[in-house]
């Protein structure tokens, strides 16, 4: 027998839908119609009655109406309940509703029925508040299972053919819920498959325009080849886009309803590629809606440019229409509400309407009468002085928490004159009141809104509700947020009244006008979009991201061209050469682009930035020509660069080594094309606006440089819009075509505007010369800062050179042994000129080797200088005699030794080899070292533990000759993480000053650096347990012998390993004292006594103590240690669900620690039987990963103990039902020091630590440079000063920063100590910033410099230390993710272990099956802890599956022959 099934359009019972769906059974018909109705028996027989439709349906699915009788009369109290309490749920109902699930999964204990449908069909269309978490928790998770149920309803057939097509689905759908926190019912699929399509929640389309009604639809959707980019490559790009709920092929109609009031800007463009995309994703309608309620704001101009704006974008509605066509109907609409008394009309004054809607305070004609109202209206609508002073509100929920429902304003009064009705009407509608109403006539099936809009969508479908008009369907999208931008409207429009850009369609305008004349493509715009796609997160994004999208679009097809800086050009003479044309590729890789003009000639031009860097004798690569030797480089007096004579080397092929520069030929048949090009940066200069900042404070300053440029004749034929790449300067943008006057032949010059393409931040002025340049007005300071840095000019070109020739003088007198008056006049000479090469360039000289310019910083020079002193004939020979003395006590110290001499002898003889080699580095600046054997560490080596059999013998460095050899210092870490991890560990934690080892194995020193971090962790811990009723006590340390061995006896396989104190003095204790490994044997005697009643329960403590455990042959410092710090929390409950709930917050909690302090992902899971706390019920953990080691490390555990512990101590109560004796329910739960190791390996690299800037003690220092003998003592305390005052800006803005201002240490070596130590950021301060007002902020975790203004650091620095948490969150989880594989069989899953990966594989459970995959699997080659390499133990069984287990999976140990119960993670571990 068939049953049908009718749903109504408008208002679809969603509980209803989701079982059809879910049963899958071909004798249900679903139908569409105006009322939901079930019938059957050839419509003999039928009902209306929701709940009697989910039980029928429940009787036929056999599985979800069942039960005993008692579950049975469960359900239907709950049909019953969500029938009369929950059609308008009141707060009441809803606490009783989170109450009831606040231990259960479903409503009926953990089994999924109707009851669960019919509660969800009420909940999900209302806004159920946060602090109801357990509702909120059951509606996600029924969302799931729904979706599980839909799955396991499809034949084998088609469950074969899903599983093969990818096993990935299931996991992307958890994680869109989670992500997306929505409770939708038709958008439950995953990304990668489309939502079954039907016409609810919104209407059908026809309908809404004809009334017609739809009968017999059945479930459709689009096919994934209709979609825009359906090509696989192409959608890798593409984002998540939500296929819209109820949505049908070709009955979608959507909207994109501007204002008339300024031009579009890219934000709108978003909304209106998105719904286009949805417009032809499912082949529907897209309305153009300019909404015209205002008439101060409305503009013909701009609807014309608004259209203009459209057309450019590609984006061809099929409807135009206004807002004010259906002006009359609002009128109508609103005098219903009044009529019905939904409306009043309010003559309040609106700064005391605002105040009443801020304290919930009903308005003085809140109570008017509907005749009142009526009369007031039609002052309104006349204008008169009385009218002009009301305004029409919506009578909504003046105490609801969302402000936008507390009676709005739906009409108001404006006298003006609208560009479209003229003076026709004098009171308005506002939007909040036009939109829901013309969305539904015009037939809107899917309003598209940015989440700003959110709290509004309450409001939307009260008016619909209350005008009794067709529902259509909200979706939520994130707006688009750009760094550095302002989209308002009126912020935009201030900026082009103000003058400070050239229009609307400014290049550094985020208007769609100014970004595609900036060089943005309609094409990079979309792919831009398409990539975001219609996700509901909020993010806030680079501009780079959207221009590196514009790349990949004009890179191919952007034709190649040559262009030259104007100024200082230098001509280069070729021999042997005839004046002629090439022909060559306009695009390296692509012909289609066509060929290009290269003309030769005997006079080349070329910039003066690269003949500077011209060698006589080597060969120069010109660009599209071929290699030119150089014969000569003609100078002036002053050493400039004149003119270079070269000769074609045509034949030599060999470009790997050459200087490669670009060129024009100077013809008579062809005259080079004059060219403008501007370069543009941000109109704010802050990348990030706070709510309540003015924007006006942030306007960008010198944000348009302009440069004089040649270019080749081809140049000459480009038209507005073309797009270009000037070679060696990159992308550019035509925006005024080159021109002649035929009578004056006067030349316009082609005018191009520089395009970003993504790959930096700056303004990408690369290969500017130094020269001044045309800016824009007030552009004057920056845009010379930019254009000086560039390149390399003439003189500087001239100062190296007689820097270079005074260097080959000092050099020379010192090998011919000059008086030392005569090398030291040189020296002074040498030293002046480097001075002036700096006061030049700004950075310190270097020599240059290769034919390349090689700058150095000014921080590592000034290391160089300070460390090492200049060497003069006089002091260079007494270091020869300090090195022969020195030599000679370190073989007196060595002959002691093999000698064994006295330890008083080698002590004394060590002392003077010490001393010496103290005076030999203070004379050179540079550290002793032997020419045949290994130097002798000036610093006591520390005891390292027993655990370190091997000592590593140090390598011989071989002392060289070559001066210019890097000096190797002991102060970095001299192993690699890839290459020796243990020794590497060792070094990172012992020089970045973590921990101090100590004479007891296992035992070590926590200094500062470290306990800071735990401090840390320890109060953002303590802190969170208080807010679940936690309190902190503290236990003894030792535990008496009788209570271990009752643990012991009581507990199987529970043997402690542990250290016993058995004596007091000389005198053996009568009985042994255990120093405790945990406190469950300490504290639950005490719980046994303070429990008495249930009223006693629950008890939550926790403490912060160390314990020590003797249980491990290998310690590792933090890792395993026989004593640590750690916190337990032992709490008791009444019920066992009590207990569970909590395991399950402190396991987050957990979490939370690893990802939102130590920024390391974990993966959350419960243990396995074999690896579960012992005498527990069940154990939770979350797991860290090593990659560097291809291990696992256990994060922290969380223990359901259940009743084992209660029974074994007594801890009992009367139970106030049965009134019998019940064990109390436990848990226990610990976190531990080795939260600081995992952090260490994580993210620590080789050149020491790198500390997450949330637990870093220290999170900026601060390092003044630029220091040097010439400094006057009056700019080094003022620089000090700043320091100083920096520091104590960033502390009262909440960062931990320190100044490092020690004097005996050049800036240098403080960057390599910091470095070492792990620093978030180090700022750095020199006398030039001073004056420049800025700091140059350096990032541990990338190494990136950024130069910031001092005006804004308090801003910046704690923007940045978020920045550099998120980045090493990402880099860690990226690290996490390609490690983590699945495996369903064993010799995979070997293959993948040896690859330093976790593998998730199909399990059985069992105890003895895990014990042989960890034999089977281990390796007898040695590990990196000196032991035989470890096999795979499971880790955990992670919350998140890949995918379920199918029915003929099977166990990963090939030979178990159980069936697996859950993916489980396995791999080596610490």
């Amino acid at each position: 027998m068939s049953l049908e099934i009718t749903l109504e359009n408008v208002d679809v019972p969603r509980g209803i839908f989701s079982l059809v769906k879910m049963m899958n059974d071909p004798f249900i018909i679903l139908k569409w119609g105006e009322e939901t109705k079930a019938s059957w028996d050839s419509h003999k027989y039928s009902t209306t009655r929701k709940s009697s439709i989910l039980r029928i349906l429940g009787r036929k699915s056999g599985s979800l109406y069942s039960g005993t009788a008692l579950e049975k009369s469960q359900i239907d109290h709950w049909i019953t309940f969500a029938e009369t309490h929950l059609e308008i749920p009141c707060q009441k109902a809803l606490e009783y509703l989170d109450e009831s699930l606040k231990h259960s999964s479903f409503m009926i204990g953990e089994t999924f029925t109707i009851a669960d449908l019919a509660v969800y069909e009420k909940l999900v269309p209302v806004k159920v508040e946060r602090d109801l978490v357990h509702i909120n928790r059951w509606l996600q998770f029924i969302e799931l299972t729904i979706q599980d149920y839909e799955q396991n309803e499809i034949d084998k057939k088609k469950r074969a053919e899903i599983f093969a097509i990818g096993d990935n689905r299931h996991v992307g759908k958890h994680g869109e819920n989670k992500a997306s926190k929505t409770t939708k019912f038709a958008g439950m699929q995953s990304e990668d498959s489309p939502t079954p399509k039907c016409n609810s929640g919104s209407g059908d389309k026809s309908e809404g325009k004809t009334g017609q009604k739809s009968t017999n639809r059945n479930v459709s959707s689009p096919n994934k080849t209709q979609r825009p980019g359906g090509d696989k490559e192409k959608q890798k790009d593409e984002g998540k886009f939500v296929d819209l709920p109820g949505a049908e092929m070709g009955k979608v109609t959507v909207r994109f309803p501007p204002e008339a009031s300024g031009f579009l800007h890219i934000g709108h463009a978003k909304a209106a590629l998105l719904n286009q995309y949805y417009q032809q994703t499912f082949q529907g309608k897209l309305i153009m809606r300019f909404d015209d309620t205002n008439p101060a704001k409305e503009n013909v101009e701009f609807e014309e440019a608004i259209l203009e704006d459209l057309k450019m974008l590609e984006i061809k509605p099929d409807e135009f229409t206004y807002t004010s066509n259906h002006f009359e109907l609002m009128l109508g609409l609103c005098l219903k509400l009044l009529n019905e008394g939904k409306a009043y009309v309010d003559d309040t004054d609106p700064e005391v309407m605002k105040i009443e809607r801020e304290k919930r305070t009903h308005s003085k004609n809140w109570n008017n009468s509907v005749q009142i109202n009526i009369d007031l209206w039609e002052e309104m609508k006349k204008g008169s002085p009385a009218g002009q002073k009301c305004c029409v509100r919506a009578k909504i929920d003046m105490d609801s928490p969302n402000g936008c429902m507390r009676d709005p304003t739906i009409y108001r009064c404006k006298n003006e004159a609208h560009p479209r009705t003229g003076t026709k009407y004098i009171v308005y509608p506002t939007y909040d009141f036009a939109c829901p109403i013309v969305d539904s006539i015009e037939g809107v099936t899917h309003a598209l809104r940015t989440t700003e809009y959110h709290d509004r969508d309450a409001q939307y479908y009260w008016f619909i509700d209350a005008l009794g008009l067709r529902k259509p369907y909200i979706y939520s999208y994130s707006r688009l947020n750009l760094t550095n931008t302002v989209l308002s409207k009126r912020k935009l429009t201030w900026f082009v009244e103000q003058k400070l850009v050239d229009g609307w369609d400014d290049p550094r305008f985020p208007t769609v006008r100014g970004v595609l004349r900036r060089g943005m493509t309609v094409e990079g715009l979309k792919q831009f979009i398409v990539a975001q796609g219609s996700s509901r997160s909020v993010v806030m994004m680079e501009w780079d991201k959207i221009w590196s999208f514009n790349r990949k679009v004009i890179d191919p097809i952007a034709p190649r061209h040559t262009a030259l800086t104007k100024v200082n050009l230098v001509v280069v003479n070729v021999d042997n050469i005839a004046e002629e044309c090439l022909q060559v590729a306009a695009h390296p890789k692509n012909p289609e682009v066509g060929s290009r003009n290269v003309w030769l000639s005997r006079k080349v031009w070329v910039e003066k930035s690269d003949a500077v860097l011209f060698k006589e004798g080597e060969n120069i690569t010109f660009i599209n020509w071929g290699n030119l030797k150089v014969l000569k480089i003609l100078k002036d007096a002053s050493g400039e660069v004149m003119s270079v004579d070269v000769s074609p080397n045509l034949g030599d092929k060999d470009y790997k080594n050459t200087i490669k520069i670009t060129w024009l030929a100077e013809v008579k048949n062809s005259s080079f094309t004059p060219i403008i090009s501007h370069y543009f940066d941000h109109i704010i200069s802050k990348s990030v606006l706070g709510k309540d900042e003015d924007f006006k404070q942030y306007i960008g300053q010198d944000t348009k440089v302009s440069v004089e440029m040649i270019g080749d004749e081809d140049l000459k034929t480009l038209k507005k819009g073309d797009i270009i790449q000037l070679q060696r300067k990159g992308f550019f943008i035509c925006d005024v075509p080159f021109s002649q006057k035929c009578t004056t032949n006067e030349e316009q010059p082609l005018v191009l505007n520089s395009i970003p393409d993504g790959h930096t931040k700056e303004m990408p002025t690369a290969k500017l010369p130094k020269v001044k340049t045309q800016v824009a007005a007030g552009d004057n300071k920056k845009s010379e800062a930019v254009i000086k840095s560039e390149g390399v000019g003439v003189e500087e070109h001239e100062i190296r050179a007689k820097v270079d020739d005074a260097g080959i003088s000092v050099r020379n007198l010192k090998s011919t042994k000059a008086s030392k008056s005569e090398i030291d006049a040189a020296v002074k000479v040498l030293l002046e000129l480097k001075k002036q090469f700096k006061d030049l360039t700004g950075n310190e000289y270097q020599a240059i080797s290769g034919g390349k310019q090689s700058i150095v910083s000014k921080e590592k020079v000034e290391s160089k200088t300070a460390q090492q002193p200049l060497k003069t004939s006089r002091n260079m020979g007494a270091a020869e005699d300090i090195r022969t003395k020195t030599d000679e006590a370190g073989s007196k110290v060595r002959l002691l030794k093999s000698a064994k001499a006295s330890k008083a002898d080698i002590e004394a003889a060590v002392k003077l080899l010490l001393d010496l080699k103290k005076q030999y580095k203070e004379m050179t600046g540079e550290d002793y070292q032997a020419a045949t054997a290994p130097a002798i560490s000036d610093q006591p080596v520390p005891k390292k533990d027993r655990e370190n059999k091997k000592q590593q013998v140090p390598k011989v460095q071989e002392v060289s000759s070559n001066t210019n050899l890097k000096k190797q210092t002991r102060l970095g870490l001299e192993a690699k993480k890839n290459e020796d991890l243990p020794e590497w560990y060792s070094q990172v934690i012992t020089k970045g000053e973590m921990i101090e080892y100590y004479d007891v194995s296992g035992c070590y020193i926590l200094r500062p650096w470290s306990y800071s971090i735990w401090e840390t962790l320890r109060d953002w811990f303590d802190k969170e347990i208080k807010k679940l009723g936690v309190k902190n006590a503290y236990f003894p340390i030792f535990v008496s012998h009788s209570a271990l061995e009752k643990e012991k006896n009581h507990i199987a396989d529970f043997a402690p390993e542990v250290a016993w104190v058995t004596k007091s003095g000389d005198t053996t204790l009568a009985e042994p004292v255990a120093i405790r490994p945990t406190s469950e044997t300490i504290m639950y005697p005490a719980y046994a006594k303070w429990v008495q009643s249930y009223r006693d329960l629950p008890i939550k403590l926790n403490q912060w103590n160390n314990v020590v455990r003797w249980e491990f042959k290998h310690p590792q410092p933090f890792l395993r240690t026989r004593e640590f710090l750690w916190q337990e929390g032992h709490t008791a409950f009444a019920t066992y669900e009590e207990a569970e709930v909590e395991v399950y917050q402190i396991l987050d909690l957990y979490e939370k620690v690893y990802s939102e302090l130590l920024a390391i992902p974990v993966i959350p899971g419960r243990k396995t039987e074999k690896e579960k706390f012992p005498g527990g019920d069940f154990t939770t953990t979350v797991e860290a990963f090593i990659s560097a080691s291809g291990r696992g490390l256990q994060g922290a555990t969380s223990h359901h103990l259940g009743q084992n512990f209660s029974k074994m101590f007594e801890i009992a109560f009367d139970d106030p039902e049965t009134k019998l004796k019940k064990f109390a329910y436990q848990n226990s739960w610990g976190l531990s020091t080795r939260t600081i190791g995992a952090m260490v390996m994580v993210h620590s690299d080789d050149q020491g630590l790198v500390l997450p800037p949330r637990v870093a003690m220290v999170q900026a220092i601060i390092i003044p440079c630029g220091i040097t003998v010439t400094t006057s003592e009056v700019e080094k305390k003022a620089l000090l000063d700043v320091c100083q005052t920096c520091a104590k800006e960033l502390v009262d803005a909440g960062v931990r920063a320190e100044t490092d201002l020690r004097d005996n240490y050049s800036p240098g070596w403080k960057f390599n100590d910091w470095e070492l130590k792990g620093v978030p950021i180090r700022i750095e301060i020199g006398p030039r910033d001073l004056k420049e007002n800025q700091y140059v902020a350096v990032r541990r975790d990338n190494g990136v410099k950024s130069t910031l203004k001092y005006l804004t650091l308090k801003e910046d620095i704690p923007k940045l230390l978020n920045e550099i948490h998120n980045s090493m969150f990402q880099k860690a989880k990226s690290e996490l993710d390609s490690h983590i594989t699945v495996a369903e069989d064993w010799k995979t899953f070997c293959t993948d272990l040896d690859k330093k990966n976790i593998i998730m594989s199909p399990f059985c459970g069992a105890i003895p099956c895990e014990e042989r995959i960890k034999k089977d699997s281990s390796k007898d080659e040695p590990s990196d802890s000196g032991a035989p390499a470890m096999g795979a133990k499971s880790l955990c069984i992670p919350f998140k599956q890949p995918k379920d287990i199918h029915t003929n999976a099977k166990c990963i140990h090939p030979s178990c022959t159980e069936k697996p119960i859950k993916y489980t993670l396995f791999g080596r571990s610490y």
